[in-house]
């Protein structure tokens, strides 16, 4: 690591795992005499180390473009590094565009309940039915119902609530769904290029509905990291490191640990969402007309953010699109507009912050290293990001970097 480090660890009720952590965390600001801090918070994969090479990566492309930033010598910053319980919930196969015996294998189904399954319990039922899953209507409702158990109840306002016929609809209907024929399926570009994300077979269709529970599982743990434990930090150094201005990065449901922390904030200077594994909505104004507002709204409207909000998305996100595909589907959105502008279950990862006044139009795009931002205080930035981000996890690069530096130095 290039910069002064430190990491702090939450747990799955979002708070802070160690105290004494934290405030050595706290205290690596304050000796490095850093006129900056950037708080980084990994998403999906639940391997420490994983993070731990992310935040690496990252750090070394900041340092690496450090020069091609005229303000940038006029900081010195330190880094904190967020880890917290997550679980996979986008298959890698399945992302990869992986073949079809594979993502039907039923090992692979088994093995995965075992990994994202919270209670053992439920988890050794649900193995016990895959077998029957073919078989049995019974089956299939009890599969079903015991996922449904695992979901956790969606806060209020949620702009994007598990659908409807997934909470209470038929097994069999939903399973149907689940798995329906690639051909019924949505476009590859409507949905952030998942293409193939049902292949039909009811080993298939488990698998969506159990990435569709984990991936509520996950929207609702990294919320309670970033609005628990993560703002709680950003106090700490706003009373203890006053002058070091405080900015936030996540990737994939990372971006909802550091918006849920902003939200709750007193100040943070500069966000920026990589690949965001959550709601387009999450920052709108009347996302649906009846004056709802997404639930990170306030991080706009309050005092919390003094300087920009900086969203890469780009149609190469497979990951985001594959769980916002099948959300989709389960609600009954036509197959033209899955996950797309006009549809509710859209990600932030493949679409950008929408209905959100702040957002600058025309949207600019994510720009190679030495590219002319004009970041301003207050505003949304919708970067389109397909040149230089191939997938859901190619955030660390030089050009990710370099955009990152300047919401950091502006």
């Amino acid at each position: 690591m290039k910069f002064p480090y430190a990491e702090v660890e939450f747990e799955t009720s979002g708070a802070v795992h160690d105290q004494a952590q934290r405030d050595a965390a706290v205290a690596t600001v304050r000796d490095s005499d850093a006129t900056d801090v950037l708080l980084l918070s990994h998403g999906w994969n639940n391997d420490m180390n994983a993070a731990r090479g992310l935040y690496e990566h990252l750090s070394d492309s900041v340092a690496g473009v450090w020069d091609r930033v005229p303000t940038a010598a006029q900081h010195r910053l330190a880094i904190i590094g967020l880890l917290w319980p997550a679980k996979q919930w986008a298959d890698e196969d399945l992302v990869a565009g992986g073949g079809v015996g594979l993502a039907d294998d039923e090992q692979q189904l088994l093995a995965a309940l075992g990994d994202r399954i919270d209670d053992p319990q439920a988890a050794l039922r649900l193995q016990a039915l895959v077998p029957e899953l073919g078989t049995s209507a019974t089956a299939r409702q009890s599969f079903l119902d015991l996922l449904r158990g695992e979901l956790p109840p969606p806060p209020p306002g949620d702009e994007d609530p598990p659908p409807s016929p997934f909470v209470q609809g038929d097994a069999d209907q939903v399973f149907d769904i689940a798995n329906a024929p690639e051909a019924d399926a949505a476009a590859p570009e409507a949905v952030g290029g998942a293409a193939g994300f049902s292949l039909g077979g009811f080993l298939r269709g488990a698998r969506n509905l159990l990435n569709t529970t984990t991936y509520y599982t996950m929207k609702d743990r990294a919320g309670k990291v970033g609005a628990n434990g993560g703002a709680q930090l950003l106090a700490a150094l706003a009373e203890q490191t006053p002058q070091a201005r405080r900015h936030l990065a996540g990737h994939s449901f990372g971006a909802r640990v550091v918006s849920a922390a902003v939200a709750q904030a007193s100040t943070a200077h500069s966000v920026m969402l990589l690949q965001g594994a959550f709601s387009h909505h999450g920052f709108a104004a009347n996302y649906d007309g009846a004056g709802h507002d997404g639930v990170f709204r306030h991080a706009l409207t309050g005092p919390q953010l003094t300087g920009p909000l900086v969203i890469t998305h780009t149609v190469n996100d497979r990951a985001v699109g594959l769980a916002y595909a099948i959300a989709s589907r389960l609600a009954g959105q036509q197959a033209a507009g899955v996950g797309g502008p006009d549809d509710r279950y859209g990600g932030i990862g493949c679409n950008g912050a929408l209905r959100t006044p702040e957002a600058v139009s025309p949207a600019g795009s994510l720009l190679d290293v030495g590219g002319s931002y004009a970041f301003t205080p207050g505003h949304v930035y919708n970067l389109q990001s397909d040149t230089f981000i191939s997938g859901h996890g190619a955030v660390s690069g030089p050009q990710v970097a370099y955009a990152l530096l300047t919401a950091v130095a502006s």
